[in-house]
């Protein structure tokens, strides 16, 4: 992702200020809440005007998506590293910022006529959540569920009744 744009993205998304290095080059972070993101950037490769292959003058990449608690860094004479690395700047924006439930606590739903529901059994059934997120606890009102535990995935899922 060019460097400009996903600098303006975290910004937008998040209400934050991204520190930039002093050299135009180096680990961009913010801070949200509690936690630390962070990214690199480095010259963007291609073929340049001249027809050759390099490095393209004047564009930059964002890459090397990481996030921590600000409390805890890494330790250099061990083999701890803080935190975690992610693949994209929407994954690391929505694991700050997680997006909102679809279906909200005491919604009543029904799973969709789908592969995957059909095959697990839990296609056209209605139940209510109770808990929300990307994946749903449904206290199912037709079926008896042997597990308590099971989640299943918000898209296989449609609304029947708002909470």
């Amino acid at each position: 992702m060019k460097l400009e744009k996903a600098i303006k993205k975290i910004e937008k998304a998040l209400g934050v200020k991204v520190d930039r290095p002093t050299d135009g080059r180096g680990r961009y972070w913010f801070q949200y809440g509690n936690r630390v993101g962070s990214f690199l950037s480095q010259a963007e490769y291609g073929t340049r005007e001249d027809g050759t292959y390099g490095h393209i003058k004047g564009q930059w990449e964002a890459m090397n998506w990481h996030v921590r608690r600000d409390n805890d860094h890494s330790d250099p004479h061990t083999d701890y590293f803080a935190g975690y690395h992610l693949d994209n700047c929407t994954q690391l924006i929505e694991n700050l910022k997680p997006p909102v439930a679809k279906f909200p606590i005491g919604c009543l739903v029904r799973g969709k006529e789908n592969k995957r529901a059909t095959r697990q059994g839990y296609a056209g059934k209605t139940g209510m959540v109770i808990e929300s997120g990307l994946y749903l606890k449904i206290k199912w009102m037709d079926l008896k569920v042997r597990y308590d535990y099971l989640t299943y995935p918000e898209r296989d899922m449609e609304l029947v009744s708002a909470a």
